[in-house]
């Protein structure tokens, strides 16, 4: 257990590519959990747009930039981390949203907790209709879920202390659909980690996303990521097929039937509720936490 009077800082790593209508809302979700002891490092695969010019308009975040080219994603995230100083690591696309509340719940969490990673349940948002969902629970996911089958550990939703920091080699810099999932299958492996209650982060939907440009690639993309971790594991096909075959009944209650469950009791309950919960939820975050697409600054009056 960690005790330490000083708050844990937090890096927080953007990968970012023209990435203007949005760059603003991700900025402010960072800035409203307040700026001390945060620094943001903004890897920028040389933008056409004005993605930098939104940057420095919020002069009240620490913001390193990097601009030069990328071999994608992955690259540009490690480029990234190699310049982080904070204790703590998030890894935030450049439409997504930290919630309100989440560095403050994840310091504590680190604090009170002898563990490397910290992660939650998501949110997903579709802002042109107003759409607001939860994703689905990931409580209790172990090393062999991840790696055996497959659970998204959503980017926005963990934060890992940089120490426990692992690179993925230059082959992995091709992924374009499955980069999350390879970089955290690596990260967490043989790692203590923490599942916490509160939705960390935010996920934007939207028509232009790499995992709808590359849909074709998923299923070469995902036997590519199992076959480089059986390699970084030690483990042959054999053990590899066997070990689907035998866990597979304790991996479906547990991630499969469990989640099902607890989502349908939550739609009996929100249906007994009227939804009342969600709508507040989803009314705040619009209307009180996101600043809307287009922005070219942080929330104040200049910029309205």
């Amino acid at each position: 257990m960690v005790n330490d009077s000083k708050p844990l800082s937090i890096s927080v790593v953007i990968p970012a590519y023209n990435a203007g209508p949005y760059l603003a809302a991700t900025l402010q979700s960072i800035l409203s959990q307040g700026a001390e002891g945060v620094e943001v490092i903004l890897v920028d695969g040389n933008s056409t747009d004005d993605t930098l010019q939104i940057a420095s308009a919020f002069s009240n975040l620490s913001i390193k930039v990097i601009t030069e080219p990328d071999r994608g994603q992955l690259d540009a995230l490690q480029k990234g981390l190699r310049m982080a100083t904070g204790d703590i690591v998030l890894w935030l696309n450049a439409d997504d949203i930290v919630m309100p509340g989440a560095f403050s719940a994840v310091r504590a969490n680190f604090a009170e907790q002898d563990v490397d990673f910290v992660y939650s349940d998501d949110v997903a948002f579709h802002e042109e209709d107003r759409g607001y969902y939860h994703g689905p629970p990931i409580s209790g996911l172990s090393d062999l879920d991840h790696f055996l089958f497959y659970r998204q550990m959503c980017s926005e939703c963990v934060y890992w202390r940089r120490s426990a920091t692992r690179y993925l080699p230059e082959q992995a810099y091709d992924l374009r659909v499955y980069t999350d999932y390879a970089f955290f299958l690596r990260l967490r492996w043989g790692r203590r980690g923490r599942w916490v209650s509160k939705r960390l982060g935010a996920f934007r939907i939207r028509e232009s996303q790499a995992s709808a440009q590359f849909k074709s690639r998923k299923r070469s993309e995902y036997l590519s990521i199992k076959g480089m971790h059986r390699d970084y594991i030690g483990m042959g096909m054999t053990f590899f097929v066997l070990g689907r075959l035998m866990y597979w009944p304790w991996f479906a209650i547990r991630q499969r039937l469990r989640p099902q469950l607890q989502r349908g009791a939550r739609r009996i309950v929100r249906l007994l509720t009227k939804d009342r919960r969600r709508s507040q939820e989803a009314n705040f975050f619009y209307s009180e936490w996101l600043l809307p697409m287009g922005s070219k600054g942080p929330r104040n009056e200049q910029y309205k």
